[in-house]
C-alpha cells in the first residue's frame, strides 16, 4: 500500500470524527435554546390511543370525547403505557438469551520498516473472521425467566386498564359534575325570573295602593338574593369546567361547551352478581393473582438451586488472512454444576422466598376483603340515590303546584308575600333537590362501575 494513501485515509478519518464531534456540541445546545416555553408546558395530545383525531376542546364536547380527550392526556395513563412497552423490551430481552450471537471483523495491516543502509521495507496484510456462537448456561433458569417476564407484561397490561378504569370514573363525575352546575344556573334563572316579576307585580300593586311599601322592599330584597345565588351558581360552573379540563389534562382559561343530553341509566344487576363481576373483572385483583404466580415462580427458582446446573456451548468460526476465509473453528461443549455448599444461602433463599409468598396471599385476601368493601358502598349509595329520585321528583310537581296556588292567592288580595316568598323558594329548592339526587345515581353508578371493573 502507498504510503501517501494511508497518511490521506488517516487524515480523512480524523477530520471526520471532528466534524462529527463538533455537530454534537453544537447543534444539541441550540435544540434546547430554541424551543419556546409554550411547547414545553401545556403540551396536549392530538390523536387519541387508537390513532384517531381528538375532538377540539373548544366545541362542543360530548361524554366519550371526553373519556378520549383524558385517556390521551393523562400523565398516568401515559406512564403506564411506558411501563407496558418497557416490559415488553425486557420480555424480548429475555429470550433473547436463547438466541446465537454472529460477529464479522476485517482488518488491513501496512507496516514499513528501515535499518540504516538498508532499503525500507514495507508489508501489508489483510484479515477477515466471521463468528457465530450460542452459549447457554441454567437452561431452566432461563426459561423461567421469561415466563416471570410474560406474566410481567400482564401486570403492566392489567395496571394500565385499572388506571384507565379510575380516569374514566373521574371524568364521568367530573362531567356530570359540570352538567349539574350548568343546570342549577338555568334553575336560579328561573327563580330569579320568578322574583323579577314578584317585584314589578308587587311595585306595581304599591303604586295603585293595593300593597304595602314592606311588601316591595321584600320583594325587592328576594330579588337581591337571588340574584346573589346566581352570580354563586355561575362560578360554581367555572370551578365545575375547571375540575373538569384538570381530569382531561388539558389547560384552557375557557368554560368546556359539553353536551346536555344525558340519559340516565338504569342499573339492574343484584348485589351478588356485582361482587361477582368485581372478582372476575377487576384489573386490581387479576394483578393481585398474577403477584401469586410470581411469587410461586420465585419460589421455585430459590428451590433450583439445590439442583445441578447445565450448560450448553456451540460456536463456529471462519477465517484467514488476505481476506479469504480458509480456516475453520467449531465447538460444542456441555455441562454440568452440581451445588454442594454455599454457607446456607440457598436454605434462607427458599425460606424468603416461601414468606414472601405467603405475605402476597394475605395481600391478596386482604384486597378481596376491601373489594367487596367498596362494591357494598357504592351498591347501597346507588340504590340510595335511586329511591331517592321519584321522591324528589314527586316534591317539586307538589312545589310547583304550592307556588301556583301561592301566586294565586297573593294576586287575589288573599295571600301575603310572605307566603309567596316561601313557596317559591320551596319549588326552588325541590327542582335543585331533584337535580341533586338524579346527577347523585349517575355519579354513584360510575362509582358502582369502577368499583366492579367495568366502564
Amino acid at each position: 500500500m502507498n504510503m501517501n494513501i494511508f497518511k490521506k485515509i488517516i487524515c480523512f478519518v480524523a477530520v471526520f470524527t471532528a466534524l462529527n464531534l463538533q455537530g454534537k456540541v453544537i447543534t444539541a445546545p441550540e435544540s434546547v435554546s430554541n424551543t419556546p416555553a409554550k411547547e414545553v408546558y401545556g403540551v396536549q395530545a392530538t390523536t387519541g390511543l387508537d390513532g384517531s383525531p381528538l375532538p377540539d376542546i373548544n366545541g362542543t364536547l360530548s361524554l366519550q370525547d371526553c373519556i378520549n380527550l383524558a385517556l390521551a392526556n393523562s400523565t398516568s395513563a401515559v406512564s403506564a403505557s411506558l411501563q407496558k412497552k418497557m416490559a415488553q423490551v425486557e420480555l424480548n430481552l429475555a429470550k433473547g438469551n436463547f438466541l446465537p450471537t454472529a460477529s464479522a471483523s476485517a482488518s488491513e495491516t501496512y507496516t514499513a520498516h528501515k535499518t540504516s543502509g538498508s532499503p525500507t521495507v514495507e508489508d501489508h496484510y489483510g484479515n477477515v473472521a466471521a463468528e457465530a456462537t450460542l452459549s447457554i448456561r441454567g437452561i431452566t433458569d432461563l426459561v423461567r425467566n421469561v415466563r416471570m417476564k410474560q406474566v410481567e407484561v400482564e401486570q403492566a397490561e392489567l395496571k394500565f386498564k385499572n388506571i384507565e378504569n379510575d380516569i374514566i370514573r373521574d371524568v364521568k363525575k367530573n362531567y356530570y359534575n359540570l352538567l349539574s352546575a350548568l343546570r342549577t344556573v338555568n334553575i336560579r334563572m328561573q327563580s330569579r325570573d320568578v322574583y323579577k316579576e314578584q317585584f314589578d307585580r308587587t311595585s306595581e300593586y304599591y303604586r295603585l295602593g293595593l300593597r304595602p311599601k314592606v311588601d316591595v322592599t321584600t320583594a325587592e330584597v328576594n330579588l337581591n338574593n337571588e340574584e346573589l345565588r346566581l352570580i354563586r351558581a355561575k362560578n360554581a360552573v367555572k370551578t365545575a369546567s375547571a375540575t373538569l379540563a384538570n381530569t382531561l389534562g388539558i389547560t384552557t382559561p375557557n368554560t368546556l361547551d359539553i353536551e346536555e343530553n344525558i340519559e340516565e341509566e338504569n342499573f339492574e344487576l343484584s348485589f351478588d352478581e356485582t361482587v361477582k363481576t368485581a372478582y372476575e373483572n377487576r384489573p386490581d385483583v387479576d394483578s393481585s393473582r398474577l403477584d401469586i404466580r410470581l411469587s410461586e415462580m420465585r419460589l421455585n427458582q430459590a428451590k433450583a438451586a439445590y439442583l445441578p446446573t447445565f450448560s450448553f456451548l456451540a460456536g463456529f468460526s471462519k477465517s484467514g488472512d488476505d481476506f479469504h476465509l480458509d480456516n475453520e473453528d467449531t465447538r460444542l461443549a456441555v455441562g454440568v454444576e452440581i451445588p454442594i455448599f454455599n454457607a446456607f444461602k440457598t436454605y434462607n433463599g427458599v425460606k424468603q422466598a416461601q414468606l414472601n409468598l405467603e405475605n402476597t396471599q394475605n395481600n391478596t385476601r386482604s384486597l378481596l376483603n376491601n373489594v367487596f368493601l367498596e362494591v357494598q358502598n357504592a351498591f347501597i349509595k346507588m340504590e340510595e340515590s335511586k329511591e331517592s329520585i321519584p321522591i324528589a321528583q314527586l316534591n317539586a310537581e307538589k312545589a310547583k303546584e304550592n307556588l301556583e296556588l301561592a301566586q294565586g292567592r297573593y294576586n287575589e288580595g288573599i295571600g301575603d308575600i310572605i307566603e309567596l316568598k316561601d313557596a317559591e323558594a320551596a319549588y326552588t329548592d325541590a327542582e335543585l333537590s331533584l337535580l341533586t339526587a338524579r346527577y347523585d345515581y349517575a355519579s354513584a353508578v360510575a362509582d358502582l362501575k369502577q368499583a366492579m371493573g367495568t366502564y
